[in-house]
C-alpha cells in the first residue's frame, strides 16, 4: 500500500534530513563519478549554496515527507539564463538537485518530485525544463527519459593522466 507523500518548501528544521539526503546522493553518484566530495565533507554550506542558487534564479528547495520523515528533496530554478554565446538569449527552468532516500527509491517519489517541479516551472512561465545526470547514472537517466525528458547535450571526457 503506497504511503502518503507531502511535498512542501524546505524549512530550516529540515536541515539534518536534507544534509543526510545530499550525503546519500554523494555516495550514489560517487559510484559512477570519482570526483564527488566525500559525504562527510558535505555540511550546512551546501544548503547555503542551494539557497543562493534559488535566490539568483527564482528557485525553491522542495522536500517530500512520508510519515513525517523527509524522504526526498529537489531544487527547482525557474529563471536560469542561458549565456551561451552561440545561442539566442533565453531562460529555462532547471531541476538542479533531485534525491530520494535509499530505502524509498523505485517507489515513484522521484517522479512525484519531478511533477511538482514541472508544475512550479509552468506556473513561473518557463518554456523549457531541464535536468542533468551523470552519463553513467543509468537509473536517473531512465527515470528522466520515462518522465518525458529528451537528451539535449552529451559531454565527453578523456583521461589524460
Amino acid at each position: 500500500m503506497p504511503r502518503s507523500l507531502t511535498i512542501r518548501d524546505y524549512a530550516p528544521s529540515d536541515e539534518a534530513a536534507l544534509l543526510d539526503l545530499v550525503r546519500q546522493l554523494q555516495v550514489h553518484e560517487g559510484q559512477v563519478y570519482d570526483r564527488m566530495k566525500r559525504p562527510e565533507e558535505i555540511g550546512p554550506w551546501y544548503i547555503a549554496g542551494l539557497e543562493k542558487q534559488c535566490a539568483e534564479s527564482a528557485g525553491r528547495i522542495l522536500v517530500a515527507l512520508s510519515d513525517g520523515a523527509v524522504v526526498a528533496y529537489a531544487t527547482i530554478l525557474t529563471k536560469v539564463e542561458n549565456d551561451s554565446i552561440d545561442e539566442v538569449p533565453n531562460t529555462y527552468a532547471l531541476v538542479g538537485d533531485l534525491a530520494v532516500t535509499r530505502d524509498r527509491r523505485g517507489q515513484g517519489i522521484g517522479k512525484q518530485m519531478l511533477a511538482e517541479c514541472e508544475r512550479i516551472a509552468r506556473a513561473a512561465g518557463a518554456r523549457w525544463l531541464r535536468i542533468n545526470a551523470l552519463a553513467r547514472n543509468t537509473q536517473a537517466r531512465a527515470t528522466y527519459s520515462t518522465y518525458g525528458f529528451d537528451e539535449l547535450f552529451t559531454g565527453f571526457e578523456k583521461t589524460l593522466g
